[in-house]
């Protein structure tokens, strides 16, 4: 039997189109980092993992065999969240 839990609602979520592809990065009020493609959990981290700045990454496969890489790095001091794809910066901003 199991049982379901209610989703936890993130503290910040930001929605970046990768090609025709929806990739979602939320961070949670314990500082755990996610990401999403299309609405998917691919990665997470968190602070269990023993460092201030939590970091997922996944690779997004569109037509043709394109490939980009995307990446979400949470500083949990500085509350910092970047969001890059193809090591091209493409969101950053403080997450009160």
């Amino acid at each position: 039997m199991s049982t379901s839990r209610a989703p936890v609602e993130a503290v910040y979520s930001v929605d970046i189109p990768v090609g025709h592809k929806s990739c979602t990065v939320r961070v949670l009020p314990d500082n755990e980092l996610r990401l999403y493609v299309a609405n998917c959990l691919r990665k997470r981290s968190n602070l269990k993992d023993g460092f201030e700045i939590q970091y997922v990454s996944s690779n997004v496969e569109l037509y043709w065999e394109e490939h980009h890489f995307i990446e979400a790095r949470y500083d949990c001091t500085n509350r910092t969240l970047q969001v890059s794809v193809n090591r091209r910066t493409v969101f950053e901003t403080f997450v009160a």
